[in-house]
């Protein structure tokens, strides 16, 4: 990775386009067209941004012939402003939606948002909607009440599942859209789509609090209060539990190749390799990455085609490090309040951040192509 200079900028300065809003961010997600961010605020609203910039990176660098210096120069033209979309007057969920746009929920119903931020309702469900989760054939899946829905891309309700238990605390879908994981009241459950299927598997591990699936759909792992960390292997229901954590794992993130799943959670980050497990090790081995501090990591996410891995501190700091190495690039410096929201695009080249604080901040940060040689 290289550090650009500038002689009158930070680095954070020239890479991002930077928002204050009043309210703190809870999520963010690209939508799949890659036309648009939506940040999820804790006041009910979206603030969407558009990936296009009339003044990218990329057509401010430059490379001295004398010496090979890198430079960036400061941004010519004003960042515009975000769309801000009521949706709700409470914290909302959010996911993204093929082919294009996003999903909000309001109550009991999910709302289609356009890039634009053109609000239709998508379906309107019976209950408050615990959660959202995307399914990469299309569609959308919902936990309401004591029901888990699937419904397309139009909207459409195709299949109810009922289970037993209260609210849900996580749900992800797996990379083939053939299965989904929900953890409810100490539980984990692993379901196949359709109407009624018998559960796969079903589990008693304690509070989940975020679910991760490996790109090839082998491992699932789980933040469990109280635990820390534990992986499942589908294949042959094999438990690995990783405890020893400082506060609460929050976020978790895989590797492209499924290899390396980081967290956050510590006072540095957390890169396990599971792959070491392959060969019969009870533990997986841990790649040292980064630096260590005080300061807490409250969310990561792994580059989507490098092995890179971007973490985001509770006091507002940014850096991307190279998985394995001591190296860190630092993209946004303390302040905004601790990181909340942290994403890649789909093609690597921004990293939307959301913070918390009395102003929370939302930013974009575009890399040129130049950056991570």
């Amino acid at each position: 990775m290289d550090t650009m200079e500038a002689e009158t900028a930070t680095l954070y300065e020239l890479l991002g386009r930077h928002w204050t809003m009043g309210a703190l961010v809870t999520n963010a997600t690209f939508d799949a067209a890659g036309q648009a961010v939506a940040f999820a605020l804790a006041d009910g609203s979206l603030a969407i941004a558009p990936l296009a910039d009339s003044d990218p990176p990329k057509d401010r660098y430059r490379m001295a012939l004398d010496g090979g210096r890198s430079t960036i120069s400061p941004r010519r033209n004003p960042v515009p402003p975000l769309t801000k979309v009521v949706i709700s007057d409470a914290s909302l969920h959010l996911a993204s939606i093929e082919p294009s746009g996003f999903i909000a929920s309001d109550g009991s119903q999910l709302l289609h948002v356009s890039a634009s931020g053109v609000t239709r309702q998508a379906a309107k469900l019976g209950a408050p909607i615990d959660l959202v989760a995307p399914v990469h054939a299309g569609g959308i899946l919902a936990a309401s009440g004591e029901s888990v829905i699937y419904c397309d891309s139009n909207g459409e309700v195709g299949w109810l599942q009922k289970r037993a238990g209260g609210r849900s605390s996580a749900m992800a879908v797996s990379p083939d859209g053939r299965s989904f994981a929900i953890g409810a009241d100490g539980c984990l459950l692993v379901r196949a789509f359709g109407p009624r299927p018998e559960p796969t598997v079903s589990m008693a591990l304690g509070s989940i609090s975020s679910l991760s699936w490996s790109p090839d759909g082998s491992w699932l792992a789980m933040s469990v209060a109280e635990v820390g960390i534990v992986l499942l292997r589908l294949a042959d229901a094999r438990t690995v539990r990783m405890s020893g954590y400082p506060a609460g794992v929050t976020s978790l993130s895989w590797s492209a190749d499924s290899r390396v799943l980081v967290t956050s959670g510590a006072y540095r980050l957390i890169a396990w390799d599971v792959s070491s497990l392959d060969d019969g090790s009870e533990q997986p081995t841990s790649l040292s990455t980064g630096r260590g501090g005080f300061i807490l990591v409250k969310a990561v996410d792994m580059h989507p085609g490098r092995p890179l891995v971007a973490a985001g501190y509770s006091d507002g700091r940014v850096v991307v490090a190279r998985i394995g190495h001591p190296d860190e690039l630092v993209v946004k410096p303390p302040g905004g309040g601790a990181v909340q929201a942290l994403r890649w695009s789909a093609d690597g080249q921004h990293l939307a951040v959301g913070t918390c604080g009395g102003e929370a901040a939302t930013e974009i940060v575009t890399f040129p192509p130049q950056i991570f040689k």
